[in-house]
């Protein structure tokens, strides 16, 4: 009896974690990029457009991330608020796209861009979008979508929400999705709800988001999950971050 269960569960935790495999051709070939993480940038100046277009010149692939303003501009920023870039508690999400481009990043000049004008800086380079957010995320996948439609060159977008992953197979399984994940042991990773830990760590939401590839943290690539999606499902995968340049690698300098 006991064995029977043990194989069950085996069985069901395969099926749980079982990628898509309808595109692993066109999702390899996109994984053998390097792509420079929020571009390439000196001074801290990441996800700026003097970053996009420094990683366009070298010729690398370029990781950004997209949120919504609060009139509903997709812009590209990493964090929910300001304070690591500008030194203010204020969300994202509580401004308008006018009232963030008064607001300077890293005491530089630059400020927050829109995606309209990361795809221009980007100049057809490989271009690998993270969708920002965990479940109210339809209308972010959808402009995001929408804007992602005149990109020049090749494009995927890859988010930790399962329910984002899930949209792009359901809504635009046109373009290339992945499915990132990490085991959430550093102090940021610490904030998200266990429950969301468990489920993206061990990637159980596979068979519903149906991501064409992983992109994993470097310092987890040994996680079980992950090594059978490589090993037996044979899914084509990133690692970030990682200093250096190199295949399947997103880098940083």
């Amino acid at each position: 009896m006991y064995l029977l269960l043990i194989s069950a569960a085996a069985v069901l935790y395969l099926f749980l974690i079982h990628p898509s495999g309808k595109r692993r051709k066109e999702a390899r070939e996109f994984c053998r990029n390097s792509f420079a993480h929020r571009g390439l940038y000196g001074a801290g100046l990441e996800n700026t457009l003097p970053a996009f277009e420094n990683a366009s010149t070298a010729g690398y692939g370029i990781e950004l991330d997209v949120r919504l303003t609060k009139d509903g501009e997709v812009v590209v920023f990493h964090d929910e608020t300001l304070l690591r870039a500008a030194g203010r508690a204020d969300k994202i999400a509580d401004l308008s796209f006018a009232e963030l481009k008064s607001i300077p990043l890293f005491g530089s000049e630059e400020t927050i861009p829109l995606l309209a004008e990361a795809l221009e800086a980007a100049d057809g380079v490989p271009l690998l979008v993270e969708i920002k957010g965990t479940f109210a995320v339809d209308e972010l996948c959808r402009k995001t979508a929408d804007i992602l439609e005149s990109c020049k060159g090749p494009v995927a977008v890859e988010s930790f929400s399962p329910v984002a992953v899930r949209w792009f197979s359901k809504n635009r399984p046109q373009f290339l999705r992945g499915q990132l994940s990490s085991r959430f042991r550093d102090a940021e990773g610490r904030k998200v709800p266990l429950f969301q830990r468990v489920i993206v760590s061990s990637m159980v939401s596979n068979f519903l988001a149906k991501p064409d590839f992983i992109a994993y943290d470097v310092r987890n690539k040994n996680q079980l999950s992950f090594l059978l999606c490589r090993k037996l499902f044979r899914v084509p995968y990133l690692l970030w971050t990682v200093k250096g340049t190199g295949e399947g690698m997103i880098f940083e300098e």
